[in-house]
């Protein structure tokens, strides 16, 4: 499997935990603390799946306004 999943969020202690879960099903991980490099990083390469809190993702904004 060659699928990308980045992966959003502030703690990097949860970022190794979800590294670990799905690197066991043979995604291959990318991980990031902010939205910043979330974007650099959609804007570099193929991302299949995104997986970050709604605040993480940007979400949370459209939600309230």
């Amino acid at each position: 499997m060659n699928e990308q999943i980045l992966i959003i969020d502030s703690d990097t202690k949860k970022l190794r935990r979800m590294r670990e879960l799905f690197s066991k099903e043979g995604f291959n991980i990318i991980t990031v603390t902010d939205r910043e490099s979330a974007l650099s990083i959609c804007n570099k390469i193929k991302i299949e799946y995104i997986v970050g809190t709604p605040g993480d993702l940007g979400i949370l904004e459209k939600i309230i306004k």
